[in-house]
């Protein structure tokens, strides 16, 4: 497991111009990070020889940086040697894990089964492994089409997965203790024509709500978002219902995220595909009782969640809820990551630049009680690599509170990154 904190770098930085920092050794801080602008004064501002005074102001730095309780992101590998994590927080704090596990080591080998546990953050590690799926299924190549998850108020965990052999989404639900999933189950019946892309899940108190994208594939502007809604954790769903607008289309090879804002108030995120290239990132509130939707509303468009394009993009976003119930939208446009608050009038705002001129993609967030939120995505991805991890720390205010992280990890082939924030109010980075 590999262990940073914001500051650690800019530490370095200027203890590396100042000749005391070796790159054989690590220093090991718990800093608070500064601003980045003011480290790079610190740094222009500063001899580069090594001197006793250079010692000083760096011995210094490190004990500023280290006099308050900062969060740290711990980065580590998807456990049990699986791929394509996905990480939830319940309201109790508990991070519970899905992902993909083959069942041969062999490079070529594909098919396995969805695995589930919860982290144990007195041992700093996950529990036992749980098998989800009731039968194994070749792993799905391409991001759009992973699985998700998502814990009700009971404690149950719940599942939707996407096997296009089949032509259908597939759930299943834990018992109350976790220990064991129910056999897995079909979702779509009537809207299921042209299913494309991975399905999203989410889940408050005894509501369960499903969501994709359906609709013929040659014709993406008439496509559109449709989902099914439980009111009794799973146990059963209502009917099938259509849930956006079919003149702004859906982008078929494009997931999509959705996040219960409070009690019957469910925010989906997906791409639209307005006369086949308005591919913009449409977000949609809706209101609904026992299982029926009374109103829906689209928020207006920012310019960084436009995006012209012909081809379809393989796109994936992800929503979060920050300790003041704001809910936090993360996405790609032209190959680059942005957010957004949703259900305010501010614009999207881009995340950062990536490591090379590449494209970012699949980003994931999270954020702690503090309000310091991370975003982390992939780089240099294509079909089957997994590219290379890059994240970003923002303060609850807005303000960059990275300086950089410039460490090379490679995500493995077929996967992407995961975060969820720690009891400790650390983060947790999977990939």
């Amino acid at each position: 497991m590999m262990l940073i904190t914001a500051a650690e770098i800019t530490v370095r930085k200027v203890c590396t111009n100042l000749g005391f920092y070796s790159t054989s050794g690590r220093m090991k801080l718990t800093p608070n990070p500064l601003d980045y602008w003011a480290m790079n004064k610190i740094t222009r501002a500063t001899s580069a020889r090594s001197t006793a005074a250079g010692q000083i102001l760096c011995l210094l730095l490190a004990l500023l940086l280290g006099s308050s309780t900062v969060a740290e992101i711990r980065i580590q590998e998807t456990p049990d040697g699986g791929v394509q994590p996905r990480l939830t927080v319940d309201d109790s704090g508990n991070i519970h894990l899905l992902y993909f596990k083959k069942r041969l080591s062999a490079p070529s080998a594909r098919e396995g089964n969805l695995y589930y546990r919860q982290y144990l953050p007195e041992q700093n590690r996950f529990g036992l492994p749980v098998k989800v799926s009731s039968n194994a299924f070749d792993i799905r190549t391409f991001a759009i089409a992973r699985a998700s998850i998502a814990v009700g108020g009971d404690g149950r965990v719940h599942v939707v997965w996407y096997l296009p052999r089949d032509n259908q989404y597939f759930y299943t639900r834990s018992n109350s203790e976790r220990s064991q999933f129910e056999a897995q189950q079909s979702v779509v019946d009537v809207f299921s024509e042209g299913l494309d892309a991975g399905a999203d899940i989410a889940a408050l108190g005894s509501q369960v709500a499903i969501v994709w994208g359906a609709g013929a594939l040659s014709r993406e502007y008439e496509r559109t978002v449709y989902g099914r809604i439980s009111n009794d954790s799973g146990a059963t769903f209502g009917d099938e219902l259509q849930m956006g607008r079919k003149e702004l289309g859906a982008c078929a090879c494009c997931s999509l995220a959705i996040n219960f804002g409070d009690e019957n108030e469910l925010a989906i995120a997906y791409r639209s595909a307005i006369d086949g290239v308005g591919r913009h990132m449409q977000t949609l509130t809706l209101q609904f009782t026992d299982k029926v939707i009374q109103e829906g509303q689209y928020a207006e468009l920012s310019e960084l969640q436009e995006w012209e394009l012909s081809a379809c993009p393989l796109s994936t976003n992800d929503i979060t809820v920050d300790a003041e119930g704001n809910q936090w939208l993360v996405f790609e446009t032209e190959g680059r990551i942005n957010q957004l608050q949703l259900g305010t009038a501010e614009e999207a705002m881009p995340v950062a630049e990536p490591f090379i001129k590449t494209r970012q993609k699949n980003p994931a967030v999270a954020i702690n009680n503090q309000g310091d939120r991370l975003i982390v995505w992939g780089e240099a991805i294509s079909q089957t690599r997994g590219g290379r991890l890059n994240m970003h720390l923002f303060a609850d205010d807005g303000s960059d509170k990275n300086a950089g992280f410039t460490q090379e990890v490679s995500i493995p082939k077929f996967s992407f990154p995961a975060a969820a924030v720690l009891p400790s109010g650390d983060f947790l980075v999977l990939y």
